[in-house]
């Protein structure tokens, strides 16, 4: 009895140190998986971390460069951005390749293109990799145990603090200089907006930027017919940068012919390069800059327009020429520029401010467009002392170069001794008093009168004017001319027309009440302002979305200002 007892027992213990042993090996594995993922997780938050440094990374380069990528796929990039990388993706610090190591684990990231960028805002993935280091006495070295891989995703909007500082307004098209960014908003099918397409936008569009308009300060900007250009500067180096329609040259960089274009900026060339550029402008087909106190000009020539004689011949120049001077009652031989007028549309016919504080003016001249009185011809291609205006302060000109409504033919404005004149087409009031004769014109300048305060600044469009006055210490925009599109800014396109100044609209559905005016422009069939709180507001003609506020067509034309809205101050970046 006893020995099966005891073989009974031993069965006994066989069982129960079997059961105990599955057990304990379950439990083992237990704790090895519970091990094995906490490891896991560890590591994926490392590669995480390493992750968000390469987005934070992404987001350094961006406010670095403008908002702008500058790593792959960027003209000049070296690659993807990495640790050891500047923001061109080129190795720079050779010593950093990883964002974390301790001789068991070490991580990286890299970033490459962009995945979405629009206006305000940019996606950017890293992929971030941890590895887990062995050691191998054979090879005395390491060996990569295992990788693992995440990719992490921030999207980043800016800029903080967009602030509006200079609004001009072109042919069916509206430019800014924004926290010194150009951007731009209307018609594009040759590139008028400069931003690498041809497609119209009712929203502004930030223009490329190249060259010195990455790093440098944007000093000024005008629109003309169917180009811009701006000028720059980098440290001592001031540069032209141009871009929109080449037909006749007007970019200035060497090339012209039917069809050219260009859809980002491209650097004026020739007599320009190096020079120390203070002032540009244009009008139509023609571009001009002044360098060191003298003006240069380039662009179409059919009517005199690049002021250095002969109209015609050549008929154009595809880099700058300096324009001839001398001559009685012409720019004399020692002048110095200080000032160029610009046009937004058409008018053919430049002028310029000198040290001396007059104007002088050349180029078209058949409807009295240069203020020196009637002339033979249709044209004086010479640099004329615009009559008996002394003190001049600022000038503008605008309109058509030849109409079949007479009406709308180009005009020129000026503040002189504190007054504003006007010469040229008046057919619609433009010029202040309805002009006489079979054009309708003022062929030396006029004063407009019913002008409250001292003027500060003038511009003009096609067939209307606006003025920048100081009213007791109030500044306020006064319009006269066209007002058939709302170009007066009134709340209303009755009356037509005023040859007397009309104050633009103030109140809600207008101007802020609470804010003052900074600067105006007032090409083509619109008006603009730029506000103390830094928001832009325009007025008129709106077919192809030159007001900035998302709408087009010639049913959404706005008769009061009406701001740009996507040109309102951002007061915060979020990276979320």
């Amino acid at each position: 009895m006893m020995r099966k007892k005891d073989g009974y027992s031993l069965v006994l213990i066989v069982l129960m140190s079997t059961f105990i042993l599955v057990v304990l090996a379950g439990a083992m594995r237990v704790v090895t998986q519970s091990y094995i993922y906490s490891q896991e997780e560890y590591y994926y938050k490392l590669a995480q971390e390493a992750g968000e440094a390469g987005t934070a990374y992404a987001n350094a380069c961006l406010d670095a460069n403008n908002a702008e990528q500058s790593w792959t796929p960027a003209a000049g990039s070296a690659g993807p951005l990495r640790p050891e990388t500047d923001c061109l993706g080129a190795v720079k610090f050779s010593g950093n390749k990883y964002v974390f190591e301790n001789g068991k684990l070490r991580t990286n990231f890299e970033v490459g293109k962009l995945e979405a960028s629009t206006k305000a805002s940019a996606l950017s993935a890293a992929t971030a990799q941890i590895s887990a280091i062995g050691r191998t006495e054979v090879m005395s070295g390491s060996r990569v145990i295992k990788t693992y891989t995440v990719i992490v995703k921030k999207s980043v909007t800016w800029p903080a603090d967009i602030d509006a500082t200079r609004t001009v307004s072109g042919t069916n098209r509206t430019c800014a200089i924004l926290s010194n960014n150009v951007w731009c908003w209307g018609s594009n099918n040759m590139g008028q907006l400069g931003d690498g397409t041809t497609n119209d936008s009712n929203i502004p569009v930030k223009v490329r930027s190249v060259g010195d308009m990455k790093y440098g300060k944007i000093i000024d900007i005008f629109t003309a017919q169917h180009h811009s250009c701006v000028l720059t500067q980098l440290g001592s180096n001031k540069k032209v940068y141009c871009w929109g329609s080449n037909k006749d040259g007007q970019l200035g960089n060497g090339s012209s012919g039917e069809g050219n274009y260009s859809s980002v900026p491209v650097e004026v060339g020739g007599a320009l390069v190096g020079k120390d550029v203070t002032s540009i402008g244009g009008t139509g087909d023609v571009s001009c800059a002044i360098v060191s106190g003298k003006i240069y000009c380039w662009g179409r020539n059919n009517m005199g327009q690049l002021g250095f004689g002969n109209p015609g011949n050549p008929g154009f120049r595809a880099t700058p020429v300096q324009i001839n001077s001398g001559g009685h009652n012409r720019l004399p031989s020692n002048y110095f520029a200080t000032k160029l007028a610009t046009g937004g549309s058409r008018s053919q016919t430049m002028c310029a401010i000198t040290t001396e504080k007059r104007a002088y003016c050349w180029g078209l001249a058949r409807f009295g467009q240069m203020g020196i009185g009637p002339i033979s011809g249709n044209h004086y291609s010479y640099a004329t002392r615009v009559k008996d205006l002394e003190n001049v302060t600022d000038i503008s000109q605008d309109g058509y170069t030849w109409a079949s409504d007479h009406a709308y033919v180009s005009h020129t404005c000026a503040i002189a001794s504190g007054k504003v004149y006007c010469w040229g087409g008046a057919g619609r009031g433009q010029s202040g008093p309805l002009g006489h004769g079979a054009f309708g014109a003022h062929f030396q300048p006029v004063q407009v009168n019913s002008l409250p305060g001292v003027p500060l600044r003038i511009e003009v469009g096609i067939a209307h004017s606006c003025a920048l006055v100081n009213d007791h210490g109030n500044k306020k925009v006064y319009c006269w001319g066209d007002n058939k599109l709302g170009q007066l800014g009134i709340n209303s396109n009755t009356p037509q027309f005023s040859t007397s100044p009309k104050p633009v609209y103030v109140g809600i559905g207008g101007l802020p009440p609470t804010e003052s005016v900074v600067d105006i422009a007032a090409g083509a069939n619109r008006g603009c302002a730029i506000m103390t709180n830094k928001r832009s507001y325009c007025w008129g003609l709106n077919d192809n979305g030159q007001i900035g506020d998302g709408t087009s067509g010639s049913e959404n034309n706005r008769f009061s200002p009406t701001e740009s809205l996507f040109l309102r101050p951002v007061q915060n970046r979020y990276i979320y």
